[in-house]
This record gives structure tokens, C-alpha cells and sequence, in this order.
């Protein structure tokens, strides 16, 4: 009898261990735990986003040792917005354009993305329109009739490429839907002619290609601007300085976009607040990592397309920011 007691008593004691570790792990995975795996949606390997994230991710993880953050190879901004629905994301990187199309369910998608939920804005981007010095490709008319890269399927510089092509009535030869560094890589042993990216001022895959090869900068007409813009609200224009590229000539105009950190709604209050605390406390180790970080400012978050997270709401409002009432998500109405 006393051995009976003694297995019955050993057997009550694993029990309570293993509900204990399974309430554990429930409280990690979704968020409200000690400890947060998180993913996050970048981009291409060479884009902005790629190397914007593993730099932040780093300082997240210096700063918040109980948040681990891996970073992801995605396709761009709507696989992000995607991925992030379907759970198998956690967090992402998006512009504002591609990004309230996914959450209201228009342009490039009828489905509603409800789940997405802004947390920062990080800076704008623009759109690299570029070839080699030589090929005879000078303008985006010259694109006509050439091999033209665009980015990724679902990148905004897919997206995009082809939204500008069509508003302008260009008709390139081919089209690749191809990640960044591998356009590049087709430039410079001539597969392809020219091609579209989107990053941050300066690209890092442009820094890069300038140091092999004379590149051909392109810019847009006031015309061809005028005529972008009037077909596509989401998006802006802005001017690249003349002393932002080794091969730029002058000043020329391109359209751009402002970046946005994105989260699921599933993640708690408490760490998405971390997170966003985290991202402007650190503003200074950020800049190391990529100069863009400069527009990571809390008051930018104005600029958000997209309803923010409760924990991000909690933050701003605590630096005396006023929430635009369609930045309130649904569930704070």
C-alpha cells in the first residue's frame, strides 16, 4: 500500500509539471509570456528591407533578451501583408500604398487583411529606375522593346514596375519578376537591360552596382510625373539629389513611398509596446544600420495607412501624439 501511495503521489507530481510547461508554452506563443519567437517579413536579399530588418531585429534582441526576432526573405510588401494573415508571420515590413490596399481588400487584392496592424513608420522609399551607361536606354521610354526587371512577385517594385509601364504606355520586350540582387546580377553580365527597384536613398544594392559599372539613373518627365500620380493616390514623388550616386548627373524626379512596421492583431499590448518603445529609445543604433532610420521618428506615424496595433497606440499617446480616427483599430472603437 505504502508503494502504491508513493507511485500516486509521483504520478500527481509529473502531472502538475507537465500542465505547468503546457501553460507555459501557450503563454510564449501567443505573446503574453516571458518569451516571444517572432518572424519577420522583409524582402529580397540587397533590398532595404533586408538589411533594414536584421539590423533592427539585432537591436531588439540586445535590448529585449526575452524577444527573439527572425528575420525572413519574403516576396515584399503584399506577401507580407498576406503571410502576416495567415499566421505565418508575425510582424513585416510594408509600404503604406501596398499595405492599405491589403487591409481594405482593393488594388492588388479583394480580400481584406484584418489582422494587419501598423506599429512605426520607417522612411520613405523610391522607385530605381536604372540601366547601364551605353545601352541606349536613357528615359523610361527607352524601356520599350528591352528585357526589363521589376522585383519579386508581390514586391512593391513588381507592383509598381508594372503600374508605371502601363500608365506610360510602355511596352518592354520582357518582363522578369526577379529579386534585386539577381537583376543586378543579369545587368552586369547583360541577360537583362534595365529594371525597377524600390529601397530607401541611398539603395544598397545601387552603392553596390556603381562600383563595377557606369550606371544609367532615370528619372521621370513632369508629364510622365503628373500622369503617374493622377492614375495612383497612394503615391508620392520626390526628388534624388545629384550627390546621392557616384554616376548621377543631376537632380531627377522618381515617385516614392513611405515604409511601415506592421504587426499581427494576435500579438499582446505588452510587446508590441516594447517593440515600438525600443525601436525610437535605440534611434541611434538604428542610423548605424542603415541612414534611412533617420524618418524613423515617433511623430511620422501620421503617415500610417493602416489602423495601429493597442500597443502601439499605448506608446504615442504616451509621448502626447494625437491618433488620427482611422488609425483606430476595430477592437478600441
Amino acid at each position: 500500500m505504502f508503494k502504491i501511495l508513493n507511485i500516486i503521489k509521483v504520478m500527481i507530481i509529473i502531472c502538475v509539471i507537465l500542465v505547468f510547461a503546457y501553460g507555459c508554452s501557450n503563454d510564449e506563443a501567443d505573446g503574453s509570456g516571458d518569451s516571444s519567437n517572432l518572424l519577420l517579413g522583409t524582402s529580397s536579399q540587397g533590398g532595404t528591407y533586408y538589411v533594414w530588418g536584421g539590423g533592427w531585429a539585432d537591436i531588439i534582441g540586445n535590448t529585449l533578451p526575452e524577444v527573439d526576432v527572425s528575420v525572413e526573405v519574403s516576396g515584399g510588401p503584399a506577401s507580407n501583408v498576406q503571410l502576416i494573415q495567415s499566421g505565418e508571420m508575425d510582424l513585416g515590413f510594408v509600404t503604406t500604398w501596398l499595405g492599405a490596399e491589403g487591409y481594405n481588400g482593393e488594388g492588388w487584392t479583394d480580400v481584406e487583411h484584418d489582422k494587419v496592424r501598423s506599429m512605426f513608420i520607417m522612411y520613405p522609399s523610391v522607385m530605381h529606375m536604372y540601366s547601364l551607361q551605353g545601352n541606349g536606354i536613357e528615359t523610361i521610354a527607352d524601356f520599350s522593346g528591352n528585357h526589363v526587371s521589376t522585383g519579386p512577385p508581390g514586391s512593391t517594385s513588381a507592383e509598381a514596375g508594372e503600374i508605371l509601364m502601363n500608365a506610360l504606355g510602355i511596352e518592354p520586350g520582357k518582363v522578369s519578376n526577379i529579386p534585386t540582387n539577381t537583376a543586378v546580377d543579369g545587368l552586369r553580365d547583360g541577360t537583362n537591360d534595365a529594371g525597377f527597384a524600390i529601397t530607401g536613398l541611398p539603395g544598397p544594392f545601387m552603392l553596390d552596382l556603381e562600383t563595377t559599372h557606369d550606371v544609367q539613373h532615370i528619372g521621370l518627365s513632369d508629364q510622365e510625373m503628373e500622369t503617374v500620380l493622377s492614375e495612383n493616390p497612394y503615391w508620392d514623388s520626390i526628388v534624388i539629389p545629384e550627390d546621392t550616386y557616384q554616376h548621377l548627373e543631376e537632380d531627377i524626379s522618381v515617385v516614392a513611398f513611405w515604409n511601415l512596421a506592421v504587426a499581427s492583431e494576435d500579438l499582446s499590448e505588452d510587446l508590441v509596446y516594447d517593440l515600438v518603445k525600443t525601436t525610437f529609445e535605440k534611434h541611434e543604433e538604428l542610423l548605424a544600420v542603415d541612414p534611412t532610420a533617420k524618418d524613423t521618428i515617433a511623430e511620422n506615424i501620421t503617415y500610417s495607412t493602416v489602423p495601429l496595433h493597442p500597443g502601439a497606440i499605448k506608446y504615442y499617446e504616451e509621448q502626447g501624439i494625437d491618433i488620427p480616427d482611422d488609425l483606430i483599430p476595430p477592437e478600441m472603437e
